[in-house]
């Protein structure tokens, strides 16, 4: 799991894009209010199949989802 979210984020900075960057150019909403569910089901929805960011988007997204298990978590949060 650890490989596949740095070679997400090599990726993103090796296009110029980083995950910040995504969401607010797609105008995307705040993935830690939102479920993977919710995320995904926002995608399909709203960015074209064809994107060449789409899956990066969606990997970025449910990467802060809200009820992704293996978030991040602050001490004290």
């Amino acid at each position: 799991m650890k490989y596949f979210l740095v070679s997400i984020i090599f990726s993103s900075f090796l296009f110029g894009y980083t995950c910040e960057e995504l969401i607010k150019k797609y105008n995307a909403p705040n993935p830690e209010y939102k479920t993977m569910k919710q995320l995904r089901r926002w995608v399909e929805n709203n960015i074209d199949e064809f994107d060449k960011y789409r899956d990066t988007l969606l990997d970025c997204l449910i990467e802060n989802a809200a009820d992704n298990p293996n978030r991040e978590t602050i001490a004290a949060e």
